[in-house]
């Protein structure tokens, strides 16, 4: 691996951060609110983010996922709206299957909104009775002439309520879990499809996150995503592209966090010493940035392989464990770095934890990447 930047790597990272930064006046607001800004989407679109590793014959950039990343990590670096940050990568990361398995003409059709963010994407995959076996999901789709019907319950869909597409698994089979699932795209006001309001939740509540109920919906056979069947290893690929990317919003909010903690402990204090003069403060921001520097070269090597051609999903879910782990001590070293200024709904800190808890959950809790880690090293 060598992560000697290019200068063309180097500007798009700096770009990125520069954008993050301009994002951000008004989301403590809309955090407690619970709004998604669709201008702030707009400007990352703009941006090019949301299509770096699409082909530029699709109106993308045709990154690997490891320049990819490092421009994501730029974003973040500048962003304080982690829920942007999450719509973005369910929309980006989460549609991989139109990316591997889509036909040449569901390309054409798809791919251009999807790097160029005209249409917000969404993947509907977990469900209340399965948990975090998503095979054991119980949506069905019956084929019946040229239409498949779908019926089901869907929920915790990121953009799910304000989704223009939605790429929707389902079972099609009465055989092996593995091989019965298949991915179908659902359009926005298609009959029987409810896109339910926002769920009221802990953190990101910047993005629009909301179950999907399925009634009978018909869905024309060639808007299936693959051969049927293939659902599972559409899944899979993209959960693996998933938890490397995602997990930059972490990156990028841990190197806020511990600038911030720099700042307030170099402040003098009225007269006493700075906080900066007691090791036990020091200590913990000490082992911050050690987190941080290990979060970062797990996640990137992941992505190091991807880019290679190699399967990863053991160290996709390393990354995913190790991140989203140390972005919560990150966010609680913050709080007791600051003290009760920390707890006051305004000053950052509090959202910042929040939103870091978030992600011990989604795209699989800590204890699945655990059980991927276990079974990649034979355990």
């Amino acid at each position: 691996m060598d992560f000697g930047w290019s200068a063309e790597d180097q500007q798009r990272h700096d770009a990125a951060r520069s954008l993050g930064r301009s994002l951000c006046d008004d989301v403590e607001a809309r955090d407690r609110t619970a709004t998604f800004s669709r201008a702030a989407w707009d400007a990352m679109a703009a941006g090019g983010l949301l299509g770096l590793p699409v082909a530029s014959t699709h109106g993308g950039e045709g990154l690997s996922l490891v320049e990819t990343v490092y421009a994501h990590e730029g974003f973040a670096r500048g962003c304080e709206d982690a829920g942007l940050m999450l719509a973005a990568h369910a929309h980006l990361f989460g549609c991989l299957p139109i990316l591997r398995g889509a036909s040449p003409e569901q390309q054409a059709a798809l791919i251009p909104e999807l790097a160029t963010g005209r249409r917000l994407f969404a993947l509907a995959i977990t469900e209340a009775g399965a948990g975090s076996d998503a095979f054991a999901m119980a949506t069905t789709a019956t084929r019946d002439g040229d239409d498949y019907v779908l019926t089901g319950e869907k929920v915790w869909v990121s953009n799910g309520p304000i989704a223009d597409h939605l790429l929707v698994f389902a079972r099609t089979g009465d055989g092996p879990k593995f091989a019965s699932l298949s991915c179908f795209r659902i359009d926005r006001g298609t009959p029987g499809l409810t896109q339910h309001p926002n769920t009221p939740r802990l953190g990101l509540r910047t993005c629009a996150v909301g179950p999907l109920t399925l009634s009978e919906v018909r869905v024309p056979a060639h808007h299936r995503i693959g051969a049927e069947g293939a659902g599972a290893q559409l899944f899979l690929a993209a959960m693996e592209w998933e938890r490397i990317g995602i997990m930059t919003a972490a990156l990028g909010s841990m190197d806020r966090l511990l600038t911030r903690c720099l700042r307030h402990v170099r402040k003098p204090r009225g007269g006493r010493p700075a906080l900066r003069t007691h090791q036990a403060v020091t200590h913990r921001l000490a082992d911050l940035r050690a987190e941080l520097e290990r979060s970062r070269m797990v996640l990137y090597r992941a992505a190091w392989l991807v880019s290679e051609g190699k399967r990863a999903p053991g160290d996709a879910a390393l990354s995913k464990l190790t991140a989203s782990e140390a972005h919560v001590q990150a966010a609680l070293t913050a709080l007791r770095t600051f003290g009760a200024a920390g707890l006051v709904e305004g000053a950052g800190i509090e959202r910042a934890l929040r939103d870091a808890t978030c992600g011990l959950v989604y795209s699989g809790t800590s204890d699945i990447q655990r059980n991927l880690i276990a079974r990649m090293m034979g355990a």
